[in-house]
């Protein structure tokens, strides 16, 4: 932008300038240490002071920035042709797109997180009703597959805790396979039916001492159960920090 006759003041110092255009001082000092901007100091008491030329500097940086125009490319602004402004201009706004795809995602993934709090609080409402558990499958969750902890990352409800209750012990998988296509560990049988409740487990260390209370409370009701799955809802502090999960007993009748 030209400067005109502005009508300002030779000079301001840079908190007049911070409070004049809502730039904080800290982002001036940065965009100088930078070199996008310059400011001479007053000899008499070595302050920075800004001329309306630099002011006018100032105010475009801060129109780029609202633009989310990064500091590297900002620097290259005074060397662009109406073509290369055009162009960096286009590139901006393809990258404001993929940002956008992310926030929405990031967005999609808050709500569901809210509502796996809201299913925390009806289970815990509910406790042993039937309902079947959402998927079929549960694969094995190996500890160096790159692509599984990819998945655990994206969405963490994926991640499945399979207690064997004839063997006791405990395996963890995901409720979707991953590009090795293991085999799965557990599917569903439909000569069984389910129960679902909460399932609260100390923070990255299930133990089988948590699944027991559960699984003698329904043996105690005459069912016979070989599985115990769980899906993670979330993590949250009761006294400690706990994971919380969705967990479905796989129950047959006593004959």
């Amino acid at each position: 932008m030209l400067e005109g006759d502005t009508g300002l003041k030779k000079t301001f110092h840079i908190g007049e300038l911070s409070k004049l255009l809502g730039i904080p001082k800290s982002t001036l000092r940065y965009w100088e240490k930078a070199g996008l901007i310059t400011s001479p100091r007053n000899t008499e008491n070595n302050y920075r002071k800004y001329y309306p030329s630099t002011i006018y500097t100032i105010s475009d940086l801060a129109h780029y920035r609202c633009l989310r125009m990064s500091l590297q490319d900002m620097r290259k602004l005074p060397q662009l042709s109406p073509h290369e402004l055009a162009d960096s201009l286009i590139e901006l706004d393809h990258n404001l797109d993929q940002q956008l795809e992310e926030l929405y995602t990031a967005k999609e993934y808050i709500q569901r997180k809210v509502q796996y709090i809201g299913e925390y609080k009806r289970l815990c409402q509910n406790e042993y009703q039937p309902e079947d558990p959402d998927y079929n499958k549960v694969y094995i969750f190996s500890i160096d597959d790159t692509d599984a902890w990819s998945e655990y990352i994206k969405d963490q409800y994926q991640s499945i805790l399979l207690y064997h209750t004839e063997d006791d012990r405990i395996e963890t998988g995901l409720a979707v396979p991953t590009s090795e296509n293991p085999p799965p560990i557990w599917e569903k049988d439909r000569n069984a039916f389910y129960v679902s409740f909460v399932l609260k487990v100390g923070y990255s260390n299930p133990s089988k001492d948590d699944f027991k209370p559960h699984l003698d409370n329904l043996q105690s009701r005459g069912f016979k159960i070989t599985n115990i799955l769980a899906r993670y809802l979330f993590s949250a502090c009761d006294d400690k920090y706990y994971d919380y999960y969705k967990a479905f007993a796989e129950v047959y009748k006593e004959k």
